[in-house]
């Protein structure tokens, strides 16, 4: 994540913190969990305020919030009673350890020439046979927007993208509006992706 871009999250945390915990994402957790084994643990990568970690928690997973931000991560383990750890994307350092990796508008800030490099630590982190759920902004553009860099992707260069680092099996790809009532004419690519078993 850019700086510019970490930075707007520390200075807009309080703001942007109320703002994650009143949006519903209950169908983009089923769609996702329906793939995942019961029980498994799932990293919130990118977890702001830590609300999809407590939802998996809530439902019988084991959950690990990660955000780049520390504001973020003292939000997360506060809402949740579990640690999160406080790490940029490049920094993941797992292997085969998760049935399921949760990246809900969050790689949308990582620079398109970066993505196969933080998609394929991504994909070290699963498991074989584990879920990854990411999701974009709907577009071609690289962007910024008031001090926040953007990555934007159509289902097409989404399937490049997966295609090109290898060992990622697209299960579903789809276009959602925005959760956010007062957003809803802004849309999303969503993509669920399973590790490829050697």
């Amino acid at each position: 994540m850019q700086n510019t871009t970490l930075k707007w999250y520390k200075e807009n945390a309080d703001k942007f913190l109320k703002q994650s915990l009143t949006v519903d994402m209950t169908a983009l957790y089923k769609a996702f969990l329906k793939y995942v084994a019961p029980g498994g643990k799932i990293m919130d990568l990118g977890c702001g305020s830590g609300v999809a970690s407590l939802y998996f928690i809530q439902n019988g997973f084991d959950a690990l919030p990660v955000d780049g931000c520390r504001e973020m991560c003292e939000a997360a383990t506060k809402l949740t009673s579990r640690q999160a750890r406080n790490i940029l994307f490049d920094e993941l350092d797992y292997e085969n350890e998760f049935d399921g990796i949760w990246a809900c508008s969050s790689l949308l800030h990582v620079p398109k020439m970066e993505m196969p490099k933080i998609l394929t630590l991504i994909k070290y982190a699963l498991k074989e046979g584990g879920i990854l759920y990411a999701s974009y902004k709907y577009g071609e553009k690289e962007r910024k927007k008031n001090g926040r860099s953007f990555s934007d992707y159509t289902e097409e260069t989404l399937k490049a993208l997966v295609h090109e680092v290898g060992g990622l099996q697209i299960l579903d790809l789809w276009v959602t509006n925005d959760a956010r009532p007062q957003k809803a004419n802004e849309k999303w690519v969503n993509v669920i992706c399973k590790k490829a078993n050697r």
